[in-house]
């Protein structure tokens, strides 16, 4: 058993992170009696990042991946000590689902996921949809990829055809360094100067939800960023903070930024 499981359930006040840290925990107690590796559900990375930072030094190595690098879902793996973590063993398979563009609107993201749900899945089962032209790629568990292949027949109304995939890897995205000036280090600024997208505009994903840093939502657009995080703005893109280098004759902010569209 690990030592302090009341204490590090206890230390979580959000239901649903206190549910996911439970059952990471069960599986590395399994991990741990069996000597073979064990996998979470799909969760978010900010939930899984938590759940490593609470579980090290539990006579376990602990590796995060969601089927290819820059998940935005992913699984918490545990394998003994004595074995070397490795991103093949999690079970997660990709499901191409295709269809005519001809005689369909341009499917979404809901629309995909919307169906796969549909079929009676959990969340937990489902990681990254990626949305390529004609098709999506769903990466999906791998003791129900079979029955997802065998069931989907429709995403939303469009008639799609579906099959696993080997080896798939989204393209890579685009990347462009970036130095910035900018009046204060609130995410709205911030994300506006980097994606360059109005002020308004911003404000009004980050209170729709659709903004994220180190892949907790932040709904706030007061909240103030700092050097090395992550802010992702779903649908528009994602920026790293490199380095906040200080201020200008004008004392606005100067800043290096990635940008990943």
């Amino acid at each position: 058993m690990i030592m302090n499981r009341k204490d590090i359930l206890k230390s979580i006040s959000d239901a649903d992170e206190r549910l996911a840290a439970a059952k990471a925990i069960d599986k590395l107690e399994l991990a741990k009696k069996t000597y073979t590796p064990e996998f979470t559900g799909f969760m978010d990375p900010y939930k899984a990042y938590a759940i490593k930072d609470m579980l090290l030094n539990n006579d376990c190595q602990i590796m995060i991946y969601g089927g290819f690098e820059e998940s935005e879902r992913v699984k918490v793996g545990f394998f003994p000590d004595f074995t070397k973590p490795d991103a093949d063993e999690f079970p997660i398979k990709p499901v191409e689902i295709s269809y005519n563009l001809q005689y369909s609107r341009a499917l979404s993201h809901r629309d995909f996921l919307g169906s796969i749900l549909g079929l009676g899945i959990t969340r937990e089962k489902t990681g990254d949809i990626i949305i390529e032209n004609s098709r999506a790629v769903a990466f999906v568990d791998s003791d129900i990829a079979d029955y997802v292949v065998v069931n989907l027949e429709r995403a939303g109304h469009t008639k799609v055809r579906v099959k696993l995939l080997e080896n798939f890897k989204p393209g890579q995205k685009e990347v462009q360094d970036k130095r910035l000036t900018v009046a204060s280090l609130r995410i709205d600024a911030l994300l506006s100067g980097a994606l360059n997208i109005s002020r308004n505009k911003t404000s009004e994903l980050i209170k729709g939800e659709k903004a994220f840093v180190n892949w907790k939502k932040i709904t706030s657009v007061s909240h103030i960023i700092k050097e090395n995080d992550v802010i992702t703005l779903r649908g528009v893109g994602r920026v790293i903070i490199n380095e906040i280098i200080g201020t200008t004759k004008k004392d606005r902010i100067l800043i290096n930024v990635s940008v990943f569209k």
